[in-house]
């Protein structure tokens, strides 16, 4: 299968996975919303709260890959691929935002007062809920990863995984509040809150970090550094550099070659490397390889990027 096959198979396989999260998130909506009605429970209408943002993050993962695949354009010559960091970023507030609306009408019925209704039926939807939640974010995670990586899909597995939490959470407030300890209803909701609200950080320093070019890992940066100190005709390198856009990699690096190499020679020993770079490490989309006479290099400059040894 060829690249750009195997780029579109994957494409598909992300939007699709989007799409099933859509579907998960509206049937979990509609039976919370349903219950939470009926029983009065602050601690299951926290949990409608939070699958309505997990499906506005469910829609904004699929937007994000459905755009982030656009190609290079004059106006874009990179590519779109920070669409799926800006669609994760746009998650994380969300969820911020719902982790302090939960928090807030936990809070005022502990202190107001209320009635809750506890019943099977609203203990049944949450298992069905913690069951589903596990199983939709360990196929969102799988398939990012055989996929080739998808930030969008990562943080939308996230979600589903909080929310997983978040209906154990309910699942014990419900139980207390049956057997007569009603307080604990809205303390399960702060509970969910507090789930929520550290999501949002753990996803949302992930894709400022992406956001702001920060380096790939390190066993990405040597293994880079690994392809191209292998070439026979590289005498060394230098000036190694990687960032991230979505779940791809664009780097460029500095070859040192024979200062008796011509310009032609040059140039093909460049494409080479880049060519290799990137069929050994898929995730490198961009890979920019500049030659220099080896005898021109101050030794200062031997050590200015981390991969270089």
């Amino acid at each position: 299968m060829n690249a750009h096959a195997h780029g579109h198979e994957d494409r598909s396989a992300k939007l699709g996975a989007a799409l099933v999260s859509v579907l998960v998130n509206l049937f979990l909506i509609t039976l919370k919303v349903v219950i939470g009605v009926l029983t009065g429970s602050i601690g299951i209408l926290a949990e409608a709260a939070h699958s309505l943002l997990d499906l506005v993050a469910s829609v904004l993962a699929f937007l994000g890959i459905h755009w982030a695949e656009r190609p290079a354009d004059p106006s874009h010559a990179f590519g779109h691929e920070k669409f799926e960091n800006m669609s994760s970023g746009l998650q994380m507030l969300m969820l911020g935002a719902t982790c302090a609306v939960i928090f807030y009408e936990a809070v005022k019925r502990m202190v107001t007062g209320f009635s809750i209704n506890v019943t099977w039926y609203a203990l049944a939807v949450m298992a069905v809920s913690i069951v589903l939640d596990f199983w939709i974010s360990r196929y969102l995670h799988k398939t990012a990863h055989h996929a080739g990586g998808s930030v969008a899909l990562e943080a939308d597995a996230l979600h589903f995984v909080s929310d997983m939490w978040g209906a154990v959470a309910v699942v014990i407030g419900l139980t207390l509040a049956a057997l007569g300890l009603k307080i604990a209803d809205p303390i399960a909701a702060i509970a969910v809150a507090i789930v929520i609200g550290g999501t949002a950080v753990r996803s949302g320093v992930r894709t400022a970090a992406i956001l702001m070019d920060k380096s790939p890992d390190q066993a990405m940066i040597d293994r880079v550094a690994q392809v191209v100190r292998a070439h026979p005709e590289i005498i060394n390198f230098h000036t190694l550099r990687a960032r991230q856009a979505g779940s791809k990699i664009l780097l460029d690096v500095c070859i040192e070659l024979d200062e008796s190499t011509g310009l032609g020679p040059a140039h093909e020993i460049s494409h080479e490397v880049a060519e290799q770079i990137k069929r050994e490490i898929p995730q490198v989309t961009d890979a920019l390889v500049h030659a220099e006479p080896a005898c021109r290099i101050e030794p200062h400059e031997e050590h200015e990027h981390p991969g270089h040894k």
